[in-house]
């Protein structure tokens, strides 16, 4: 059994008691056990009406393309809206947060919403070209967007963090350059990997990149330098990290590379080696991310919530 199969049983396991709902709710247009009948449950009460609030004042899609939060138990999109969403009004909290990921952080700052924590950030310029001319970029749909960020100062410097977060996903062997679009996105992204400026210094044949995980993590990667690179119409950062938040026992996804050329290296190691700058890119766990909040009694109801759904 899979990491995948194994949180599906233990959500159809708690789903009656812990969130008093039957299931059978419509995913893409099917009935499956594991999505709710009522969507707005699978987001923890305490940030529930908030969440859903901040998503529609900044017209953000809820995977898989919905206004309205899904009701798929395994969504990762809703595990971290459940992990972070606190600490978006939390100062404290997010530089708490911050310091764990480096403790030379000594400030927390706020997002253009004023908010701590952003969540489906994209760039205000397309600058990876995804943009219908004319047209604006949505967050979380059609273009590179960031799970979630936060910003902070460390040693003097303005840095973004954007937090890739990860659930239940592992990967099949589908090289995305080949796939109908594969043209299009060649056109976008390959003379940007290889530029000399690029963050990334590939040491395989691009074609690797293509395949996920590493395709949302050079695309990821080549947003938050060109967020850099503009900041003046950014947040005026002045460098960025990156960070892969992923469940310990998802061993398909940690170890089990996709591209061809990196097959022998787990997801962490195998990015690092395709970076300039190996040091900007980490996996973290949601338990070590959150660490420092598990024995603080203001986050009792949020970490007691978390361990039994997710940890």
């Amino acid at each position: 059994m899979n990491y995948r199969e194994s949180e599906r049983e233990k959500a159809l396991r708690t789903r009656d008691s812990f969130f008093n709902d039957p299931g059978n709710g419509v995913h893409q247009g099917k009935h499956y056990p594991f999505v709710l009948m009522n969507p707005e449950k699978n987001l923890w009460k305490g940030v529930r009406q908030d969440a859903i609030q901040y998503f529609d004042d900044n017209k953000i899609v809820w995977w898989p393309g919905s206004d309205k939060p899904a009701g798929h138990l395994l969504s990762s999109q809703i595990s971290c809206v459940n992990h972070l969403f606190l600490l978006r009004n939390d100062k404290e909290g997010a530089l708490r947060i911050l310091k764990n990921i480096n403790p030379e952080f000594s400030e927390v700052c706020p997002d253009f919403e004023g908010g701590f924590v952003g969540f489906e950030v994209v760039s205000n310029g397309s600058y990876l070209g995804e943009a219908q001319e004319g047209k604006g970029q949505t967050r979380g749909a059609n273009c590179t967007s960031v799970d979630a960020m936060m910003t902070g100062i460390k040693t003097g410097k303005k840095i973004q963090v954007l937090i890739e977060w990860k659930y239940t996903e592992f990967y099949s062997k589908s090289d995305k350059s080949a796939e109908t679009g594969g043209a299009t996105r060649k056109s976008r992204y390959d003379n940007l990997i290889d530029d000399k400026d690029s963050p990334i210094q590939r040491t395989v044949g691009i074609e690797n990149l293509y395949y996920e995980p590493f395709y949302q993590l050079m695309r990821q990667t080549l947003l938050a330098w060109q967020m850099i690179k503009h900041k003046q119409n950014e947040l005026n950062a002045d460098d960025w990290i990156h960070l892969d938040v992923i469940p310990e026992n998802n061993l398909n996804l940690r170890y089990q590379v996709s591209s061809p050329d990196l097959i022998q290296t787990g997801i962490e190691k195998a990015w690092k080696s395709q970076l300039k700058e190996p040091h900007k890119y980490n996996t973290i766990t949601p338990q070590r991310l959150l660490s420092p909040l598990i024995f603080d009694n203001k986050y009792r109801s949020l970490i007691a919530y978390l361990n039994t759904r997710y940890w």
